[in-house]
């Protein structure tokens, strides 16, 4: 059985990251780990390979892609250990090769791949908080870094259409477009640990981690082991209010708007009549969610940092 093993998606960051596996390996066949790579062919199948793995007893899975493939190694993983207490007995390592790389920058991954090889080799771990998302008409899914409904869920649909650009880049002009088409402020009812609020909702975001979108520093508090999640709800804006918002969004100075309500908990159901689009950590969930309920799990997932 070798140390770990690589899935890698061969289609993140629209592909270029197949330029970037074969360094990778050099880089890993230098040091005394043994590895074994394997290619994803679609959508959850990460998922599968990992879960797999986990069973198998392998004990470093690698997710060498974008945020998506981090979401589905972690909830392979994660589907793995369900019904046993306590953190999961294998890990995850992270080699970032997508577009946005929130996750790996919200746990000091920021310096590309090379370093995140370096991390492996090391194998300082951390034991971080994982969240359970249960909808009404989808499966349900864990996520690690952030869940988000309405305009930014519609702005992740209109970035996997975009095919010319890269990294940061594709969110902007997906930003900018979904502001044209889309413009939605449904009501939505959330229930949190203590309260209950009933407000419009331009964007509702459920956080582990600071960033999304390669750059959008939403919940720039949020940590992904104290135990609960950060919340960022941008209630009745306005089209003219969303262009000077977008760069406090991306500095993170955005919590004292008078538009946007920022918060923490360990749980939260959100229930809307009106169909809501939500993502989790940049894979589209659905288009037409109506109950959303969020259970955060702490301390259930040890990563290489």
């Amino acid at each position: 059985m070798p140390d770990m093993l690589i899935i890698f998606n061969p289609f993140s960051n629209r592909g270029d990251s197949r330029h970037t596996i074969d360094a990778v390996l050099q880089n890993l066949a230098s040091s005394d780990l043994s590895y074994e790579v394997k290619l994803t062919e679609g959508r959850r199948h990460a998922i599968e390979l990992a879960r797999e793995a986990a069973l198998a007893g392998v004990p470093l899975l690698v997710a060498a892609g974008g945020d998506g493939t981090v979401n589905e190694v972690a909830n392979g993983i994660l589907l793995a250990a369900e019904g046993r207490e306590g953190v999961a007995p294998v890990t995850m390592g992270v080699l970032p090769m997508g577009s946005g790389n929130d996750f790996a920058w919200g746990l000091g991954i920021r310096d590309g791949v090379e370093e995140a090889v370096d991390r492996l080799k090391r194998g300082h771990t951390r034991v971080i908080d994982v969240a359970l998302a249960e909808f009404d008409n989808a499966p349900n899914r864990y996520f690690v870094n952030m869940l988000g409904c309405g305009f930014d869920a519609r702005v992740n649909i209109e970035a996997h259409k975009i095919k010319r650009l890269r990294g940061f880049a594709i969110y902007l002009a997906a930003v900018l477009k979904t502001l044209w088409v889309y413009f939605e402020r449904p009501q939505v009812h959330l229930e949190l640990d203590d309260r209950t609020l009933d407000t419009p909702a331009f964007i509702t975001f459920v956080a582990n981690g600071p960033r999304l979108g390669g750059g959008f520093l939403a919940t720039p508090q949020a940590r992904h082991d104290d135990g609960k999640m950060d919340i960022c709800i941008a209630t009745d804006i306005n089209r003219r209010e969303v262009g000077p918002l977008i760069p406090r969004l991306m500095k993170g100075k955005h919590t004292d708007h008078p538009k946007i309500i920022m918060d923490r908990t360990r749980s939260l159901t959100l229930q809307s009549d009106y169909p809501l689009p939500c993502q989790a950590d940049g894979e589209t969930i659905a288009e037409n969610l109506h109950l959303v309920k969020i259970t955060t799990i702490p301390q259930r997932l040890r990563v290489v940092v």
